[in-house]
């Protein structure tokens, strides 16, 4: 009899202990998985430099593509700038588990485009369409980089990580079914990321 009241008081102690933990603390954990890509291209034809970078970031949520140009003639003074951005959930963006290459699909991205104009000296304000698409193939050897992160604020703690594998490449890519010009530099990389918070 006096076993069975010791068995029950020690299940009784830690019902009681597992209530105070989830009474006391709450805990949230992310984890994502993705790849990048980027690139530079640079051109001057005579007077008038243009200036372009893409970046493609696929997530488990989707992919986002970034694109810029700038443009400036140093005969007339004339210059714009162009920004563009889209998010989507289909499958354009493929790129290979040892970085040997990606493949960005031909897609349309809507772009916000301001001129200067030299006549008047004040910044004309467009939006279009751009067409873009790339081919990255990795060069050299890979790079592995982590980082770690905490953050303490009395019962709040925050941590990261961040563990990810980047190739050098070379990068063809059409514009409006135009050359963007000389590549400056070009990478892919892949990472893996988790952040856990907690609060007692």
């Amino acid at each position: 009899m006096r076993k069975s009241y010791t068995i029950i008081f020690a299940l009784v102690v830690l019902l009681f202990t597992a209530m105070g933990v989830d009474a006391l603390e709450s805990k949230a954990i992310e984890r994502n998985n993705g790849a990048y890509a980027f690139a530079d291209w640079a051109e001057t034809n005579g007077d008038v430099t243009t200036c372009t970078y893409l970046s493609v970031t696929e997530t488990d949520d989707g992919t986002d593509i970034y694109v810029s140009m700038w443009e400036y003639n140093g005969m007339t003074g004339e210059s714009y700038d162009a920004y563009g951005y889209m998010f989507t959930e289909d499958d354009i963006f493929s790129i290979d588990k040892k970085l040997d290459s990606a493949s960005l699909s031909a897609v349309d991205i809507g772009v916000e485009k301001w001129f200067l104009d030299y006549n008047t000296g004040e910044y004309v304000y467009e939006t279009g369409t751009v067409t873009v698409e790339a081919d990255w193939t990795g060069i050299g050897d890979i790079s592995r980089g982590s980082s770690r992160y905490v953050s303490r604020d009395g019962d709040y703690v925050f941590r990261s990580t961040d563990n990810s594998l980047s190739r050098e490449a070379t990068v063809t890519g059409l514009i409006d079914g135009n050359d963007p010009g000389t590549q400056s530099f070009a990478s892919m990389s892949r990472f893996k990321t988790a952040y856990m918070s907690m609060e007692k």
